[in-house]
């Protein structure tokens, strides 16, 4: 029997002090939270819970992820400081354009593809911006931010000393991948987080936002997995555009982790929720001056504004009951509509029918939960749910309800779950208790084959046959697997594959870089088929891996071909260690029978999405 799951921070191991700060840029809202390491000692999690323009200070401090711009695209305001209703000035910039839901246009296009999603509706960035640029000019605020707070608490000297060397940890929904994390940290970068060189952006590190919830729940409720220490657990981060879905088991006896099948993400998070009040606000009030009956005029949108406003607000957060009346006050004592139930600036709406607004969030969650249920080898039992959407009553009684027959006990942490990934992102960074992760897709390299003329596959595509130094003729376009999806992989376990050129000499006047293309196979099927023209629109360009060749091809050697020509060949691997947070490759050959090792850069093309 597994013993009690006790867990104790051990002390930092770091020479001397050190700053981690993370940082979680959400769809609706953003948080800060960092922690002092010093030598020697337990470090302590501390969350920032004041941030400019804000009206109250409290442990749930979060601010709106909102960047206002003026015409000449100028920043004018952020996050609490983005409130009309308390900064009425705002109204009077010209030509003010507000950036909202930024983070969304970074999602990787295949995840609508895989699950049903309204995300085609997004607020429009502002005209002169990139979500890079938006992101990064968030970021600057929420670093600006976190100076002062810790300068004013902790004096100006501890900052002075420790902001050259700062550690910092961005959270992200588990659809992102590579690609979104190098342009959240060329964000970073341009926010002046840190400087743009190869030392400085190693200081930038990732987490999945399920991860991070996780090392959130282990920190607040340990003892509730006591009763469970060889079931599946799972994690639903319920955030404001994205669920996120995590499943871990306990590796062993120690305060360690694995994932149990591959992370899923769905667009359907508390934002959707509000669009979809606002479409059926509109559609109820039509034919109402109270509603929208002409696109062209904008005044008959500001009534439907606010009453979404006081929805988002008040309504959601509190509704509980499908058998109850639930009143949004939006105007005066003057505006009256019966026919259209508006009395004295009040419309009414039946609990039932907000009940539909939450229905597609909640068939989301019962569909990824129940299909990771009957995949998982090993049964789960509890469920934690985490993120601003958690604080839902209705979310949350109505999930319960549903899953108390399958035996799986669903659970909240007894702490604000809305700065669950922000303090989780720095208990990641300081723990790592997730030691192995699960492939969600194939990956793998598109090679060469040498012609065979008995072969059918190859006779098909002859047309495409070259000839190389050698004398041979090869065919490209067959794939050839590095790693295979739902493989558990370990952090440092290197998935290699071996790749061989020819030359027609071995003299290298100057230095050769090779590039290598990591291909991803986003099927459904078990096995990729062999040849990628079989489906085309599946294997997609994760990115590059480039690598300085000049000494092994200095150590090229001869051979002769059976038509007689010499050539040269050169050998080496190509290594990759996808059970990181980010993937990691170096390039591994052999010289006299001693494996060298060099670094390769992994790049993405920031211009590219996959279809």
């Amino acid at each position: 029997m597994s013993p009690p799951l006790r867990f104790i921070r051990k002390p930092y191991q770091g020479d001397k002090r050190k700053l981690v700060i993370s940082i979680d840029v959400g769809t609706t809202y953003s948080g800060v939270s960092y922690a002092v390491l010093d030598p020697g000692q337990p470090s302590q999690i501390q969350s920032v819970t004041q941030y400019p323009g804000q009206d109250h200070i409290g442990g749930d401090s979060k601010i709106q992820s909102v960047v206002m711009y003026d015409r000449d695209d100028k920043v004018v305001a952020v996050g609490a400081e983005t409130d009309k209703q308390v900064f009425p000035e705002l109204g009077e910039i010209e030509g003010l354009q507000t950036a909202a839901w930024f983070k969304l246009h970074f999602r990787p296009p295949h995840l609508e593809r895989e699950h049903q999603s309204e995300v085609g509706n997004l607020p429009p960035l502002p005209k002169n911006k990139t979500a890079i640029q938006v992101f990064a000019d968030m970021l600057a605020y929420l670093f600006k931010s976190t100076k002062q707070y810790i300068c004013e608490r902790q004096g100006e000297p501890l900052w002075n000393s420790l902001e050259s060397s700062i550690d910092f940890v961005l959270s992200h929904p588990n659809g992102w991948e590579g690609k979104q994390q190098a342009e959240m940290r060329h964000a970073a970068v341009v926010a002046g987080l840190v400087p743009n060189e190869y030392e400085g952006q190693k200081r930038i590190s990732f987490v999945t936002e399920g991860e991070a919830s996780l090392h959130f729940c282990l920190n607040k409720i340990p003892d509730a997995l006591n009763d469970h220490a060889k079931d599946g657990i799972m994690v639903v981060d319920c955030g404001g555009g994205t669920l996120d879905f995590s499943s871990y088991t306990r590796a062993s006896d120690s305060f360690e982790f694995k994932e149990i099948s591959p992370p899923e993400c769905t667009f359907q998070g508390s934002v959707f929720v509000t669009h979809r009040a606002g479409a059926f606000l509109a559609k109820a009030l039509q034919g109402s001056k109270y509603g929208m009956k002409d696109s062209q005029d904008p005044n008959n949108s500001e009534y439907i504004d606010e009453m979404v406003n006081i929805f988002e607000k008040n309504t959601k957060p509190s509704f509980r009951s499908v058998s109850k009346t639930y009143w949004i006050k939006f105007g005066h004592a003057s505006d009256n509509d019966p026919k259209y139930g508006i009395r004295s600036g009040v419309i009414k709406i039946d609990g039932k029918e907000i009940a539909k607004l939450f229905q597609p969030a909640v068939e989301s969650i019962i569909k990824v939960v129940e299909d990771k249920v009957k995949k998982s080898t090993i049964p789960i039992k509890v469920l934690f749910m985490v993120g601003g959407f958690a604080t839902s009553d209705y979310l949350f009684q109505t999930l319960v309800n549903y899953f108390k027959k399958t035996g799986i006990t669903i659970m909240r942490p007894d702490a604000y779950l809305n700065k669950a990934v922000a303090e989780g992102a720095v208990a990641h960074y300081l723990d790592r208790t997730v030691r192995s992760r699960v492939s969600k897709y194939d990956f793998g390299i598109s090679m060469s084959e040498t012609f065979n003329p008995n072969r059918p596959e190859h006779i098909a595509r002859q047309d495409r046959a070259v000839y190389v130094a050698s004398g041979d003729r090869w065919i490209g376009g067959a794939f050839s697997t590095i790693l295979p999806k739902n493989t558990t992989v370990a952090e440092e376990k290197e998935y290699r594959q071996y790749y061989y050129q020819v030359m027609k000499d071995n003299k290298v006047e100057e230095s050769w870089k090779e590039s290598r293309t990591i291909m991803c196979y986003r099927g459904l099927e078990d096995h990729p088929p062999e040849w990628m023209d079989q489906a085309p629109d599946l294997f997609i360009q994760l990115c590059t891996v480039s690598a300085d060749l000049t000494n092994i091809a200095r150590s090229a050697k001869s051979a002769v071909s059976q038509h007689g020509k010499k050539y040269y060949w050169v050998g080496y691997e190509i290594a990759l260690l996808f059970g990181l947070t980010e993937l990691r490759a170096e390039i591994v050959w052999k010289e006299d029978g001693i494996e060298k090792r060099g670094p390769a850069i992994v790049a993405y093309d920031f211009k590219k999405d996959d279809k």
